[in-house]
């Protein structure tokens, strides 16, 4: 067989015509914080029904590789993972689930079983997806990988090793977003720490600048934090020299910043204030935590008020979860663990005052991982290029899509500018259309640019108002591409 080879000239027709560029998609009129409320729980089945008590739309709770996949085949036990996926259906609550060894093998993933821990990421998610097929509610799983991984008891007592756990979460990110590319995976869930010996505890902030250093940027949807209050209040950032206090997710966005990547959001899946308990109050003094102590009032106050110095300061947190619901309520934990008093019920269930608080407090009617209504358009941007010769009127229409259940109306604004610009029509509801008219002739060359403001009528959308942007480029000449043709004989 002899093959031959010619060459195919192939002119890129649309680009004398219109020609949609590589602009980027529709974004934000503004940038308002889009909170998630959570909690983290002890016992799911007897509390989830306080979470949305309270008003709030997550809960957090634990999923171990060894329950799931003991003998590392791939052959699983989904009971564990399954009853907190169905509860997050019945309950219409969204999931953040940590996944990590079984809490009694604290030893890190090793070089070995990387390949496992991939493939059960993967597994995992495919699994999410399908039970939320099932559902009629549309609720969000979030993975968090591992837990507190800058101190070394979660090492087994070995050195802490930010390398090691950047390649856990690259191999988990990699496997979850082949099995569900909707699935979220959260990095970090960093303690918050400061000058201890690198061995034992490495200072939060370089553990995930080292993170970055090893590879980290493009393998996670959000980094996570535990940014307890440590007696102080949620404002203050100067107590405590700057370093431990609610505030400290601030020097961790700013490492996201500083890497390229402000835009993803920090979430603080841990923090809370300690309750005060006179009887505990020795024991804590020989353990460290007696100086982080507050008094009921404060916990309820300083709850409520780092949720709204977050709204108003914070528009890169996600999804916030209080450290914790009921872990006071559980027989296990000795009777002066700190778990106990950062907890907003009593240990007979009833409410604390910071639950009432928390109960009470304002929220953003949907948070922004709560999908019950919202609004895209398609496309997101529209471009053309065209002969300064040969300049001429064109028209494309934009789709508004209803990306959730509750119908909605539209409105079309013009931005400013010199680009002629119409559309026709300039209102309408969710699943329909206008057209838009865009007139460059006689612009001189260059790119003259306009943008399009889509506003839905219900200040509640997530994803309203949508700008529309619009470029037109003028051209001496459009360059012809020539590509290869392969033909046999």
């Amino acid at each position: 067989m002899r093959r031959r080879c010619g060459w195919l000239l192939g002119l890129v027709a649309g680009f004398l015509l219109v020609s949609v560029l590589a602009l980027p998609a529709s974004v934000r009129a503004d940038t308002p914080p889009h909170l998630g409320y959570g909690f983290m729980l002890a016992y799911p089945p007897g509390n989830l029904a306080k979470v949305r008590d309270a008003g709030f739309d997550w809960f957090k709770y634990f999923a171990y590789w060894n329950a799931v996949d003991r003998d590392r085949n791939r052959i699983y036990n989904w009971e564990t993972v399954d009853w907190r996926l169905d509860e997050a259906c019945a309950r219409q609550l969204n999931l953040l689930l940590r996944v990590e060894r079984d809490s009694g093998d604290w030893t890190p993933i090793q070089d070995g079983e990387m390949a496992g821990w991939q493939a059960f990421f993967q597994d995992l998610a495919v699994h999410i997806a399908q039970k939320q097929s099932q559902c009629s509610f549309a609720y969000r799983v979030a993975l968090e990988v591992w837990n507190e991984p800058n101190l070394d008891f979660q090492w087994g007592y070995q050195d802490v090793d930010p390398v090691r756990y950047t390649e856990i979460v690259k191999r988990a990110y990699a496997g979850a977003r082949t099995g569900d590319p909707d699935v979220l995976v959260v990095a970090g869930s960093l303690a918050p720490t400061g000058g201890l010996p690198e061995g034992r505890a490495m200072n939060d902030v370089a553990f995930l600048e080292a993170m970055y250093a090893a590879g980290l940027k493009g393998h996670f949807d959000a980094i996570s934090i535990h940014n307890y209050g440590f007696g102080g209040t949620p404002e203050d950032k100067a107590w405590g020299g700057g370093i431990l206090n609610f505030r400290r997710a601030e020097d961790i966005h700013a490492v996201m910043v500083a890497h390229g990547d402000g835009t993803l959001p920090v979430w603080g899946t841990e923090f809370g204030w300690l309750l005060e308990s006179a009887a505990c109050n020795a024991t804590w003094e020989s353990s460290g935590f007696a100086w982080q102590q507050v008094t009921a009032a404060q916990q309820a106050d300083y709850l409520r008020r780092a949720f709204a110095y977050a709204d108003a300061n914070w528009p890169w947190m996600g999804v916030m979860v209080v450290s914790n619901l009921d872990f006071s309520t559980m027989p296990w934990y000795a009777t002066c663990d700190p778990l106990r008093y950062f907890a907003v019920l009593n240990s007979d269930g009833s409410a604390r005052p910071a639950y009432t608080a928390l109960a009470q407090m304002a929220k953003r009617p949907r948070s922004w991982e709560v999908v019950h209504w919202g609004m895209a358009v398609s496309p997101g941007s529209l471009g053309a290029m065209q002969l300064v010769s040969n300049t001429y009127a064109f028209s494309r229409t934009i789709a508004v899509l209803n990306t959730g259940e509750e119908p909605f109306g539209w409105t079309v604004t013009l931005g400013p500018g010199a680009l002629p610009v119409s559309v026709l029509p300039t209102q309408g509801q969710a699943g329909g259309s206008f057209t838009v008219t865009v007139d460059p002739r006689g612009l001189p060359l260059g790119t003259s640019t306009r943008s399009l403001t889509v506003t839905a009528d219900a200040p509640e959308i997530p994803e309203s108002p949508l700008i529309v942007p619009i470029h037109v480029a003028i051209v001496e000449q459009i360059h012809r591409a020539y590509l290869p043709l392969i033909r046999r004989q």
